[in-house]
Parts: structure tokens; sequence; C-alpha cells
């Protein structure tokens, strides 16, 4: 009996070491790869409880005109990280099993998520976390980032862009060029 008990533990203590090590922060030089993704010694993090904008996604600035609102997304972050050290603290899996989520913060102790919410370079991900909620609702008042123009949430723009992806594979196919 004791055996067993010994060989249960033994199996069990690596997946608890594991399941510990999943959670230990990593800490080391910081590259944005989007707005609201960072890479730190080749692992990536989605900061947690913000939605930035996606590839492929345009905003309207306020003199009407679009432009690449991921592409300064990504820029402002990578500006804030500045090749220093970041340290981030995962928080669970990405919903659609992406990167790990984490709060991650600079050198100086800085919440990334809340630097880019106050900026307004990414929006509160209502779904996951109210935590940036008040600071996003400054944001949008004193019209700063983003907010100073248009921009579409990045959750419904990408399920607009998977809709119409759908109803391009629903259209029939031209029969015989009829």
């Amino acid at each position: 009996m004791r055996g067993a008990v010994l060989l249960l533990l033994a199996l069990l203590l690596p997946a608890a070491a594991l399941a510990q090590a999943d959670k230990a922060p990593v800490k080391g030089p910081g590259a944005a790869k989007e707005g609201d993704l960072v890479a730190v010694k080749g692992q990536e993090f989605r900061l947690f409880g913000i939605d930035a904008p996606d590839k492929g996604q345009t905003c309207v600035n306020v003199r009407g005109q679009q432009y690449d609102c991921h592409a300064l997304s990504t820029r402002i972050l990578s500006l804030l990280i500045n090749n220093r050290e970041i340290e981030c603290t995962p928080r669970g899996q990405s919903p659609a099993a992406g990167p790990k989520l984490a709060i991650c913060r600079a050198e100086n102790g800085d919440d990334l998520a809340y630097a880019m919410v106050e900026r307004g370079m990414a929006l509160a991900y209502r779904p996951l976390s109210f935590d940036y909620v008040s600071i996003e609702a400054r944001a949008i008042s004193f019209r700063r980032g983003l907010w100073g123009g248009r921009v579409e949430p990045p959750w419904l723009w990408r399920s607009r862009q998977t809709e119409q992806k759908l109803d391009e594979m629903r259209k029939p196919k031209n029969a015989g060029g009829q």
C-alpha cells in the first residue's frame, strides 16, 4: 500500500510542478508583436483584459481619413516597452487557445494593458475583465488615441470578418458562366 501511495505521489508531483511553472512570472527583454501581444524569452503573452485592433483593421481619424490602427497600436506598445525588461505573470489561456493571457509590467512596474487603454490604443475587453473599464471611459472622454476618431471594437471587427468569409463561402458558384 505504501508503495502505491509513493508511486501516486511521484506521478502527481511533476504535474503539480508543471502547473506551477505555467503560472510563474516570465521576465526578460520584451517586444511588442501586436497592440495587445508581447514576446518575452521566446514566449508570447496576450495582455489580460484588453483587446487592440487586429491586423487588417482600419480606423477613421478626426479628419475622416482611414488609417491602419493595428500598426499604430502595435507601435505604441513597442514604444512603451522600448526593448526594456518586462515581467509577465500568466492569468490563464486565451479563449481561442492562443497565447497565454498575462498581466505584463514594465521595469518601472507600470501595467502595460493599463497604459495602452489609458492612451486610447486598446479597448477594455469586458467579456474577460472589468479591470480597465474606468480607464477606457477616461480615454474616451478625452478623445485619446483611437477615440479621437472612430474605432470598431476589435471583437466586433473579427466577428464581421468571419461573417463576410462565411457569406462568400455560401454564395452559389456561377454555373456555366450564366
